[in-house]
């Protein structure tokens, strides 16, 4: 499809999320009646998905007589680092590692739809350090794969980063954006953009039609370069925000 069709992502959901639960309680070893509270995610996020795990878990905590609990999204990644690594109970040093991220800690939160500087200062406190000016970095290796005839249905990123594997990331001249600019921010439309030229050109020179593809060692060579580029424009800011 492209992309994402709501219709389509609702109804997996409604047919995973029974099972989700019930592996989530599997693997954890409570049932319910342990259970201290029950959470889900309230935003951001596609509404109609969202929905269909609000009903859930609200239908379980009224059910079992639990607290429920509204999760941001965004945050529930960034105190991530903050929990336990395994679900070893018994493990105390594990929960000691765990304590000992304390606050404030620096945040790189990179995402499909988000590219974000943040301090966290405790939970629901947050000072965000710098923020995409136009693209995310999701969206911008979404792009790049379908430029390059990569298969979507797990997302961009991971196909990108597996052709990357095969090729050079120094062959192909990409611009780190934003090199000479002293903040926090982040921008892809830039990248995108050289990006498309790029693959253009390099057909233009194997002199390919238009439904023709380009050689894989081609894709791999410029899959291995947009990566290298965009992960040098995180290291970059995120050695800036370290700095400050």
């Amino acid at each position: 499809f492209g992309g994402v069709v709501p219709g389509i992502a609702r109804d997996a959901h409604v047919s995973a999320i029974d099972g989700v639960v019930a592996e989530a309680l599997e693997r954890s070893g409570l049932t319910m009646e342990e259970v201290d509270a029950v959470a889900a995610t309230v935003g951001p996020g596609l509404e109609i998905c969202l929905r269909v795990g609000c009903e859930k878990a609200v239908g379980l905590a009224t059910e079992y007589n639990k607290p429920f609990v509204g999760v941001h999204h965004l945050e529930a990644h960034i105190l991530m680092a903050r929990m336990p690594i395994s679900s070893n109970k018994n493990d105390e040093n594990e929960e000691k590692r765990a304590s000992e991220l304390d606050f404030p800690f620096l945040v790189l939160l990179v995402s499909g739809g988000h590219c974000m500087l943040l301090k966290c200062l405790g939970v629901g406190k947050y000072s965000v350090i710098g923020g995409t000016l136009d693209d995310s970095l999701g969206e911008a290796y979404d792009k790049s794969a379908r430029l390059l005839g990569l298969s979507l249905s797990n997302g961009g990123g991971p196909a990108m980063e597996a052709l990357a594997k095969e090729g050079d990331p120094k062959s192909i001249k990409l611009p780190v954006p934003m090199a000479q600019r002293k903040d926090c921010d982040f921008s892809f439309a830039g990248l995108k953009n050289a990006f498309r030229m790029a693959v253009k050109s390099l057909r233009a020179e194997r002199g390919l039609a238009d439904e023709e593809p380009l050689a894989r060692a081609d894709r791999a060579d410029l899959a291995a370069s947009f990566q290298h580029v965009a992960v040098r424009h995180l290291e970059q800011r995120l050695a800036r925000a370290m700095d400050r």
